[in-house]
């Protein structure tokens, strides 16, 4: 399987893993956005809550990282910009769902 197949098959499963568990956040959402700081903290000290909203994270900036790469692919002809914005896309998808996840677990400790 050539990179570019692995790559778009990786991004389709990954959306496809996603869709029920963004289903999920939306739903759960609009309940976080009403609740007291002590509810909100209830909530995530259920460990089905905090593993699904740490999946909706990582497979989320998963998606989009590839989903970037792809349009740098495209649409990015400099190398060096293309090596610096690929390079800043992968920074930030493992900082942010791991500052996200870990800021979770600190929440409810």
């Amino acid at each position: 399987m050539s990179p570019v197949v692995s790559k778009w098959l990786m991004q389709r499963v990954a959306a496809i893993i996603l869709l029920p568990f963004l289903i999920w956040f939306l739903f759960n959402f609009d309940n976080l956005m009403t609740y007291s700081y002590i509810d909100a903290i209830t909530f995530l000290k259920k460990k089905y809550n905090a593993i699904i909203l740490g999946l909706v994270f990582v497979l989320a900036f998963f998606h989009m990282k590839i989903g970037m790469g792809e349009i740098f692919e495209d649409y990015i002809h400099d190398e060096k910009i293309k090596k610096a914005a690929t390079f800043l896309t992968l920074l930030i998808s493992f900082v942010i769902p791991i500052a996200a996840i870990l800021l979770m677990i600190i929440l409810v400790l």
